[in-house]
């Protein structure tokens, strides 16, 4: 592919944050769709170690943008330091169509950065929820939804991680670099305690996967284990074959957030057929109901000054613990209704946020606009 047509993705190939990640489920979904495509690095300062994300990028690496369709995988707070470091390269903002794919986890859009996303000719939005936060900030945007489908393929064991052949395992994801109270780690922690309590003798293990394993994780989980003797934390740095394999070697996946933009980690664990028990809130809804996922009831507050940027005259959601906890033992006790809502997960994200699915909306925009791209028949 020439670097100065058809589409590029914009943004953090190789960076295991959020965005990085949005891009590269971005990059599957266009293939599923038959749409050829570039990527290009804005930063280049990650590190190029991760073998996955290698495999992804390498071969559709490019060195510079023109023209054509240009898919921005930024913030509003991103917009002009990368703008900037692309013009430094020579880039030309104004030669080709582009599309900004935002992320935001609260009701509405930060007003301060709506200026920032106006200079594009589009949005796209990662989730329903996310769509309507634009909206709300006033930035027209069109849902295409993100994929949270992972590639099939033999994972790591049980063994790798320390945890417990013979158990119901439970996993939590903290990620201590980003505001942990919306990711409610807490929650996660009370309700499996009370579970233990009421559940003495089943064979049941917590795993906490904690981001930013140096001292600030290592210092929280000191406190959690002596709590939770039984419990596997893991802090060290994983590659994406090893969070996935964590992943796979869960039986439910525990997101009792207050906000989420998409949720990647519990829609991925319904990709491998595992459960999900989620706050019944924001962009995880896309692809969750009570037929597929443990959905917990919750009631709406006022979002704390402080617990979160640009978070004044917001809302978020206070999961129910006790809803959780009921949740939980009908998961435990009920290994039919458990098996049966697994099956429907999986077929759920195929459903709604496979590849090939996210992949046709992305197509069918770069369609709408009449933009020539280079696609191969489907």
């Amino acid at each position: 592919m020439s670097d100065s047509q058809g589409v590029t993705l914009i943004g953090h190939p190789f960076a295991s944050i959020g965005m990085g990640e949005q891009l590269r489920a971005c990059a599957r979904a266009l293939d599923a769709a038959g749409v050829e495509y570039g990527i290009y690095d804005a930063y280049r300062h990650s590190k190029r170690t991760d073998p996955e994300y290698l495999e992804l990028v390498a071969s559709r690496e490019v060195a510079a943008v023109g023209a054509g369709v240009l898919i921005f995988h930024i913030n509003g707070d991103e917009v002009e330091p990368v703008l900037s470091t692309m013009r430094q390269r020579g880039f030309d903002f104004t030669a080709g169509r582009n599309v900004v794919v935002p992320a935001w986890e609260l009701p509405t859009y930060p007003s301060v950065w709506k200026t920032a996303l106006d200079a594009f000719d589009e949005a796209w939005a990662i989730s329903t929820y996310v769509h309507e936060s634009l909206t709300r900030a006033g930035v027209r945007s069109h849902f295409v939804g993100q994929s949270l489908e992972i590639p099939n393929r033999p994972f790591l064991s049980r063994r790798h991680f320390g945890i417990r052949e013979s158990s119901l395992v439970f996993l939590h994801f903290l990620d201590l670099t980003s505001f942990a109270t919306r990711k409610n780690p807490e929650a996660a922690v009370d309700v499996f305690e009370r579970l233990r309590e009421l559940r003495p003798l089943e064979d049941i293990q917590l795993v906490l996967k904690v981001k930013n394993g140096e001292a600030a994780a290592k210092e929280w989980t000191e406190e959690l284990q002596e709590r939770l003797p039984d419990a596997v934390f893991v802090t060290d740095v994983l590659t994406a074959f090893e969070t996935h394999s964590l992943i796979a070697c869960c039986d439910c996946f525990i997101s009792l957030h207050r906000a989420e933009g998409t949720g990647r980690g519990a829609g991925e664990a319904m990709w491998l057929g595992r459960s999900a028990l989620a706050t019944a809130w924001s962009g995880n809804m896309d692809y969750m109901d009570p037929r597929t996922a443990l959905c917990v009831n919750y009631t709406l507050v006022p979002v704390p000054a402080g617990a979160y940027p640009h978070c004044e005259g917001q809302h978020w959601a206070e999961p129910d613990r006790e809803h959780a906890l009921e949740q939980v033992l009908t998961f435990v006790d009920n290994p039919a209704s458990r098996l049966s809502r697994q099956a429907a997960a999986r077929r759920a994200i195929a459903e709604r946020a496979s590849n090939r699915v996210v992949g046709l909306r992305m197509l069918g925009r770069l369609q709408a606009d009449r933009t020539e791209i280079t696609h191969v028949t489907l």
